[in-house]
């Protein structure tokens, strides 16, 4: 029988809250046994860093993992999703599977003005089907442009652009997140008129020991004047289109009114946020950052009828920073 793994996934509940006069997720350093131990020796160093990975439902999720500490992180962090390869120790015992084919290696990786090129071996042109695929090339995009400095991903295989991988998905030209992530379409409208807007909801393991939140870009008819933040609640309201996630957000929350100010968000509801049975830090996650996703702010200021909300264990009293880390793998 196998032993049970000491790595856990925290899931929704490992997204950092933060008032705008707390803290925000920053690097950490730790010994490569969790927690920074001085036995006589050098003690080596743990970095975090996210990681998309597929969930159990094929979905593309952001993971928070350690690695040990490096300059190179962009490259580090795509030899950490590559299947069988050194990423895989952080995925046991989660469901979660890496998406860059086995045997894959990354020949080198620029970075110029925002977009980094990165050059693949033959190997990522493994993959059956393009769903895994398209799966892939997010993973790869979402991750990357998670770092500093870099906006878009050119992908590159053996030192040359193709314009399309083996299964067709698009890759001639760099990459952003733009291009959205585990993307629904509405079959009767045209890309030119729909308007994208990314969403956070939640998604559980097969055996529901713990959850997570997902990403899920949904194309909605564009309006002749659009407010971001106002589409984005209205979206969030109606929750997944798939049975396979779950909604955070209950539709009878409604949004009073919203304004941007700074890159503060102020979202104020004509009734408590958090319904009876339903998590306030978890919601306040969703919330925060699906705003973030889809307006340019940096902070989210939560009212209930212009006055600051009351909620068990959470300060709610100034404006709450976009959460850093999400899906965090803990020792």
């Amino acid at each position: 029988m196998r032993t049970r793994t000491k790595w856990a996934v925290v899931g929704v509940l490992a997204v950092t809250i933060a008032a705008a006069t707390g803290c925000s997720a920053t690097p950490e350093k730790t010994s490569s046994k969790g927690a920074a131990q001085q036995t006589g020796q050098q003690v080596e160093t743990l970095m975090p860093t996210t990681v998309y990975v597929a969930d159990q439902n094929g979905f593309v999720i952001p993971f928070n993992i350690k690695m040990e500490q490096t300059k190179q992180v962009a490259q580090a962090t795509l030899q950490h999703m590559i299947a069988g390869g050194v990423g895989e120790a952080s995925l046991v015992g989660t469901g979660f599977r890496n998406l860059l084919p086995e045997g894959s290696q990354i020949r080198g990786i620029s970075v110029n003005d925002g977009v980094a090129k990165v050059d693949f071996t033959k190997e990522v042109n493994a993959l059956k089907n393009g769903e895994d695929e398209q799966a892939m090339v997010d993973a790869v995009v979402w991750s990357l442009t998670g770092l500093e400095n870099i906006n878009k991903v050119q992908f590159m295989v053996e030192g040359h652009i193709q314009n399309t991988l083996k299964n067709g998905t698009p890759v001639g030209d760099p990459i952003s997140r733009a291009n959205g992530i585990n993307l629904q379409m509405t079959s009767n409208l045209s890309p030119s008129q729909t308007t994208a807007l990314t969403l956070y909801f939640e998604g559980k393991s097969n055996d529901a020991n713990f959850a997570y939140l997902v990403p899920v870009t949904r194309m909605v008819p564009k309006q002749a004047e659009q407010n971001m933040i106002e589409l984005t609640m209205a979206e969030l309201a109606k929750g997944p289109n798939t049975a396979a996630l779950e909604p955070v957000i209950s539709p009878d929350l409604k949004l009073s009114k919203s304004d941007v100010k700074d890159k503060v968000a102020t979202l104020d509801f004509a009734s408590e946020l958090a319904a009876k049975g339903v998590n306030p830090n978890r919601l306040v996650n969703t919330i925060a950052l699906s705003v973030a996703a889809n307006a340019a702010v940096d902070k989210v200021k939560f009212t209930v009828g212009e006055k600051a909300p009351t909620s068990d264990g959470l300060d709610l009293s100034q404006p709450v920073l976009i959460p850093q880390t999400i899906n965090e793998q803990k020792l």
